[in-house]
């Protein structure tokens, strides 16, 4: 498909067009006359969104009118597709479990009862009626020729902030005395320098400090700031302005005049250019023309908040790339004393707490302690300082510039993103505020919420990754610890960021998030209960087509209570007391797509969780869950599977369409599973625990049983044969040496029999054995990754656990 499936700005109009042509493509059995009614409801559907939903959506500041509309076709195509979706739970429940699924759906040919088809029908003919509706409304009312596209921004509001009077400027005279030092280091030599950082930072103010440092040394100087729509014509005469004191913007020259005119002018003239924001490396590449490369000490400084196109202005060997960093916590006080108290002697004991919030809040950003520093100023009452928050900066509409820059240099963020990259960005205020979001919960998340779309030669997983790298690239998240393979595992959000996308969220009614006095006239679609201590706030919300479902803390009753035909997505990670008589009725969300439960209390899950056809993602790690109902083998969507290593899985997995699975006790399972393991073809990432002391937790064991045991730790049964999980690509051992040892077994897991392999995970557990044999099984291991048949061998990534345990034997 080449439409975004589910996205802030268009609702699920696309997944609906991808849903109801897929009914029609697969011939679905239908009575007479539905079947055209599905080809009118894709016509008028497709009809609004590229004529309207889609030019509304790339517009910063729509009309009330054409907003009003959007906003009511985004939630009507929410509604028509959940009910879309709950007459296709129907034909899963009749269709036989062992049929194949294409794109959740099964062809069921008569196996449908007449009266669900009537049913089907029925709502087949609702959904044309208001579709027709909703057109004649957008006919009536919104004029799409009105709509216009994103502005193009030429004078900047944050220059209103830049000229501030250098003494008044904290922590930025240790980042200028770099800049300076390196910028004079080497006269004659061309330097290109490149700020980098997320907004907010004083990239610009920076910039402008080293320019007025050093100005006087120059022949040619300029300043020029770059919009997201830039007007290169514009923008290079503004730079021949600058040059000759003259104005060129009558000048009707053509670009490439215009770069040859630079060109000319600067062959053998020693200039210093500042180019301010740039958003993308075509800017750059016309620029880069003008201004050539002499040997007369020349300096061309950039900002931007996208490292690729840093790296892009600095790629010849010399030119740097300045991370710009936050202000120091010293640094950020002393700011915020000057704004508020116009000294620097301390904030006033009853206010120590709150203000230590506030700077908190800010993380560094000056132009976001500017910004709540104008508002606490003005703020007579002292004792309303809690309530006066930087969803205020956002909410509110002010005439203060450093409050103006803050909304304004975030909007430009925001809505440089296309539309699919914005909902995953919205989507983050799901989560509370300083949280690790873990990579592999985010991306699931998405894939389940319909964000991403598939590419070809990616799985959607991969998709979800470039998503994240793209954020990272646009300074709007940061990833936290990078390990062997460069990829984070965990990724934070700057909480004036969070603060941003909070309000955002809550305009879109994208997410309801029940701490921000969210729109109770919306019908709640995401609901985020991190952090919310008191189950009554949300009591008066209508969950009854909520798609999502985010939650942590004492709220195990409250989730059990929530009643949606829509639901989706279910996490309740780390969910205190929430316990198996929370999630007996798991079964009757016929539509969801991804449950977690990590780290909760549950021992077990219901037999009915087979009835979920369209699960895609079940975690159950971290828990205590004895053994997985072997009704799951029935998940046919099934495809990522992550279980504790306690947890006992069924034998017939072998039929499932599983992608990834983890982290399973090889010692925990059956001889019949571990065949049945090797059947496995779509997988790609599979985490094996090795250690007997997983099967011995169960208590007393048999003869047999202790004979199984045996037979397990001389990996009779543990080696990966040849044909064997065609797809893997990940491996994730985690080894107990010490149960190797006492077993005798050796270290050839027939890895070489893996075809796909690329990457190879190995943690040691050194607990009771001696350094010797580790470093013998490092070896061991060493020599089975290179012996791997590929050209390209796996990468190997091994780490010890439990080192100081070793023992001092030989």
């Amino acid at each position: 498909m080449a439409q975004y499936l589910v996205s802030a700005s268009t609702g699920a109009v696309g997944s609906l067009l991808t849903e109801l042509g897929t009914i029609l493509d697969d011939e679905y059995i239908l009575l007479a006359g539905v079947g055209r009614d599905i080809e009118f409801v894709i016509h008028r559907v497709r009809h609004m969104w590229q004529s309207f939903l889609l030019k509304v959506a790339h517009t910063e500041e729509p009309g009330q009118h054409d907003k009003s509309c959007a906003d009511f076709m985004r939630e009507l195509s929410y509604d028509i597709e959940d009910k879309i979706d709950n007459s296709m739970s129907l034909i899963l429940h009749h269709a036989c479990p062992k049929s194949g699924i294409k794109k959740h759906m099964i062809k069921f040919n008569n196996l449908l009862p007449v009266k669900n088809r009537h049913q089907i029908a029925k709502d087949i003919r609702d959904i044309k009626s208001q579709i027709l509706e909703a057109h004649d409304r957008c006919e009536r009312y919104c004029r799409v020729e009105d709509v216009c596209p994103a502005r193009t921004e030429f004078v900047d509001p944050r220059l209103c902030t830049v000229d501030t009077c250098a003494a008044d400027l904290v922590g930025i005279d240790g980042p200028k005395y770099e800049l300076v030092k390196w910028l004079r280091n080497g006269e004659d030599e061309q330097k290109v320098v490149s700020i980098v950082g997320c907004a907010g930072l004083g990239k610009t103010t920076l910039a402008k400090q080293v320019y007025d440092e050093l100005r006087i040394n120059f022949e040619y100087r300029a300043f020029v700031s770059i919009s997201r729509s830039p007007d290169m014509a514009a923008i290079l005469k503004c730079v021949l302005s600058q040059f000759h004191a003259q104005d060129y913007s009558s000048d009707e020259s053509e670009i490439p005049k215009l770069v040859d005119q630079i060109r000319d002018l600067l062959q053998d003239k020693r200039y210093f250019v500042i180019i301010d924001d740039i958003w993308d490396m075509k800017t750059w590449d016309v620029l880069k023309c003008a201004l050539c490369k002499n040997s007369c000490g020349s300096v061309i400084m950039t900002t931007t908040r996208i490292y690729d196109v840093a790296k892009s202005c600095c790629s010849s060997n010399g030119d740097l790339v300045y991370n710009i960093q936050p202000l120091s916590v010293a640094d950020s006080e002393k700011l915020f004393l000057n704004r508020v108290f116009g000294h620097e002697k301390g904030v006033p004991p009853e206010l120590k707490e709150v203000s230590k919030d506030v700077l908190k809040k800010c993380g560094g950003l000056p132009l976001a302690i500017n910004a709540i520093s104008i508002l606490l100023a003005a703020e007579e009452n002292k004792e309303e300082w809690g309530h006066v928050g930087l969803s205020s900066v956002f909410a509110e509409r002010h005439k203060k510039p450093d409050i103006d820059a803050m909304k304004y240099i975030l909007s430009l963020s925001y809505f440089d993103l296309p539309p699919h990259l914005r909902s995953c960005l919205l989507y983050l205020a799901m989560f509370p505020e300083d949280c690790l979001i873990e990579k592999e919960r985010l991306v699931h998340r998405w894939i389940s919420e319909g964000f991403i779309r598939y590419q070809d030669g990616e799985d959607l997983v991969q998709v979800g990754e470039r998503y994240l790298y793209e954020l990272v690239n646009r300074s709007l998240i940061e990833s936290v610890g990078v390990p062997y393979d460069g990829k984070a595992r965990f990724y934070r959000v700057h909480n004036v960021i969070l603060d941003f996308l909070m309000i955002k969220s809550m305009e879109e009614n994208f997410c309801t998030l029940t701490s921000n006095q969210s729109r109770l006239d919306y019908k709640v679609r995401r609901l985020s209960l991190f952090a919310n201590k008191d189950p009554s706030c949300i009591a008066q919300l209508d969950l009854s087509h909520a798609r999502s479902l985010g939650a942590s803390g004492h709220l195990g009753q409250l989730i059990s209570s929530v009643k949606s035909n829509a639901l989706r997505v279910l996490d309740v990670q780390d969910c205190s007391e929430l316990g198996n008589h929370h999630v007996k009725d798991i079964g009757r969300n016929p539509l969801l797509r991804y449950l977690n439960i990590s780290g909760t209390d549950v021992t077990e899950l219901p037999i009915q969780i087979g009835d979920m056809g369209f699960l895609e993602t079940l975690d159950a790690s971290f828990t205590e869950l004895v053994e997985m109902p072997g009704s799951i083998t029935r998940l046919r969507q099934l495809q990522r599977l992550f279980v504790s290593d306690e947890t006992k899985l069924p034998d017939e997995i072998g039929n499932m369409c599983l992608q990834e699975l983890g982290d399973i006790n090889a010692f925990s399972q059956s001889v019949n599973f571990l065949n049945e393991l090797g059947k496995l073809m779509d997988l790609r990432k599979l985490s094996i625990i090795w250690d007997t002391n997983g099967i011995l937790r169960f208590g007393k064991r048999s003869y047999k049983e202790k004979k199984l045991v045996s037979s397990l730790c001389k990996l009779d049964q543990l080696t990966f044969e040849v044909g064997a999980m065609p797809n893997l690509k990940k491996l994730d051992l985690h080894v107990y040496l010490s149960k190797f040892k006492s077993a005798g077994a050796g270290f050839d897991f027939g890895i070489q029999h893996l075809s796909s392999l690329a990457c190879v995970s190995i943690v040691i557990f050194c607990e009771g054995v001696s350094a010797a044999y580790v470093e013998a099984a490092e070896g061991a291991f060493k020599s089975m990754v290179n012996a791997h048949p590929n050209p390209n061998r796996p990468m190997l990534e091994m780490t010890r656990e439990s080192a100081d345990f070793m023992s001092q034997d030989e």
